[in-house]
């Protein structure tokens, strides 16, 4: 005993010199997936997240080499999924990747059983890492030595992992009960923080409580509804003679009462007992119990250990369409992604370099497009900083090539301080607008003879570009920009920011018969006049 660390020594414990692993399957891998199979709100939880995580379509990638070399970018393999996403689909259009769509390892991902899909296993191999934490794929291999299927092994039927001098597993499934090679099994699993080189950890293993108090929760309900529970009264008998059979004086008792009391048209009715009887009623008060408060507590619980919003699982309480749309984004962003990464790497560490070592693995973005982020984008305008293909690829749409490198005009108020040529001036001669050059014509109103000269302030919206906007250049532009959207100038030039009332109205007075600046016919014009009255 003191040999093995147990009692102490007076060199002290040995224990640390005996290696030990847990090697065993954990305590209520078996119970909780058979709780997966009978409880319905737990199997509803993990199959959203399953199902989602079965579905996306993987991908393959392979080097090209140019001139006998090959190049390779460590982001291609990144665990960031955005910056590895983008590398590679530059890598591919740069002719350094070519995807397999046709790949060994897609097709043994797509079909690894004769008798069984492949969505179905993988969404196998999902359940068991959620509720376990770990699962075993018993490779098939082929005549090369190369894998080219899997059985899904239970992990309580894996009685033992590899140790130090036996690389084998010890696993008894089906009708089969021996061991395998180290070479021939495939062991994912989260790593336990506790003990890494144990067994792995699950969700489903760490809701062991809260599971039990739910199905707990069903038989008490269960039980109250088939035998009524605790029973409504207890009815005792007694007597003063020492001869008295007290069961057998119970029993006659109880024979004489469902003769006289059974049925519902015996309710009601009076009974007269001998001396003797007494009577206690016994009341459950489920409402103090706050059973349903507690269930839905413990639904809620399970709900949010999965990441799984409640509108997924038809918990419609405070739904409505926005709600419904980001479900989906969060389950597929906070949920499911995550999961994939993990299924990533362990296949691209493990399974990889059975088959073909040179390929990189990746998958679809399970995120779906949101509804209200794709309107945004189809009906707010652009800015001159992204093109229009840019945009569309935003939206989820494919580039057009007759907009190939095409960037928008722009926008009302932009643009306006010289950046760009067609900014500064206006082709068109006919065009009413500070950019035109028949502006520079304009001049300031004069008085008929005899009459004082106009006041300034007394000038319209309209009038006031002709009367204190510049000829031409940056300045005529912002002006005329001022102009546009209703600000009006005092005597002395200064602009006044708020809009003055009739300014659009005196405009079309005073300049009848010329085009008005949103109705510009010039091509340079008329996007920001079709802006102008989209806005």
């Amino acid at each position: 005993m003191k040999a093995l660390g147990i009692l102490p020594t007076t060199r002290g414990p040995l224990v640390h010199a005996i290696p030990v692993f847990s090697f065993g399957p954990r305590r209520g891998s078996r119970e909780v997936l058979i709780a997966y199979r009978e409880n319905g709100w737990l199997r509803a939880v993990v199959d959203t997240v399953a199902d989602a995580v079965a579905t996306p379509t993987w991908k393959a990638y392979k080097r090209v080499g140019f001139g006998g070399m090959m190049r390779y970018d460590a982001r291609w393999k990144s665990a960031a999924r955005h910056e590895r996403r983008k590398a590679l689909e530059e890598a591919t259009q740069a002719g350094e990747l070519v995807e397999l769509p046709e790949h060994e390892v897609l097709r043994l991902l797509e079909s690894p059983h004769p008798e069984y899909p492949g969505r179905e296993l993988r969404k196998l191999l999902q359940v068991h890492l959620d509720l376990v934490g770990e699962t075993f794929l018993w490779l098939r291999l082929g005549q090369d030595g190369r894998p080219v299927g899997w059985e899904s092994v239970p992990p309580h039927c894996v009685h033992m992992t590899p140790q130090p001098g036996r690389p084998y597993f010890a696993l008894s499934y089906g009708q089969f009960s021996g061991y395998v090679p180290t070479e021939h099994m495939l062991w994912l699993k989260h790593l336990d923080p506790e003990n890494p080189l144990g067994r792995g950890v699950g969700r489903g293993t760490a809701l062991g409580d809260q599971l039990d108090t739910m199905e707990a929760i069903d038989k008490a309900t269960k039980g109250t509804f088939e035998r009524g529970g605790l029973p409504h009264a207890v009815v005792g008998l007694d007597s003063k003679h020492e001869d008295f059979e007290r069961q057998e004086a119970a029993d006659d008792l109880e024979k004489r009462f469902k003769e006289e009391f059974r049925g519902p048209e015996n309710a009601g009715k009076v009974w007269f007992t001998p001396g003797g009887v007494t009577l206690a009623q016994v009341a459950i008060n489920y409402r103090e119990l706050q059973a349903d408060e507690l269930a839905k507590s413990l639904r809620s619980y399970v709900r949010h250990v999965y990441n799984v919003p409640p509108e997924l699982l038809g918990d419609t309480t405070s739904a409505n369409r926005s709600t419904s749309e980001a479900a989906k984004y969060h389950l597929a962003e906070y949920a499911v992604a995550p999961r994939l990464e993990f299924l990533l790497a362990w296949l691209q560490h493990r399974l990889v370099p059975l088959i073909d070592a040179d390929v990189i693995l990746d998958y679809e973005d399970p995120r779906p497009q949101e509804f209200e982020r794709v309107f945004r984008a189809m009906t707010t305008p652009i800015t001159e900083a992204f093109e229009f293909n840019e945009a569309r690829a935003f939206a989820g749409f494919e580039p057009l090539p007759e907009l190939e490198g095409k960037l928008p005009a722009p926008l009302p108020g932009q643009g306006g301080g010289g950046n760009n040529a067609a900014s500064v001036e206006c082709p068109s001669p006919r065009c009413w607008c500070p950019r035109s050059p028949s502006s520079s014509r304009r001049r300031a109103p004069t008085s008929s003879p005899g009459q004082a000269p106009a006041s300034p302030t007394a000038l319209t919206g309209a009038s006031m570009m002709s009367w204190h906007a510049p000829a031409s250049g940056p300045d005529s532009s912002r002006a005329g920009a001022r102009i546009a959207s209703g600000q009006h100038a005092d005597g002395r030039g200064n602009w006044n920011t708020r809009p003055r009332r009739g300014s659009v109205r005196s405009a079309s007075a005073d300049f009848a018969g010329r085009p008005s600046p949103r109705t510009c016919a010039s091509s340079t014009c008329a996007p920001r006049g079709a802006q102008s009255r989209t806005r």
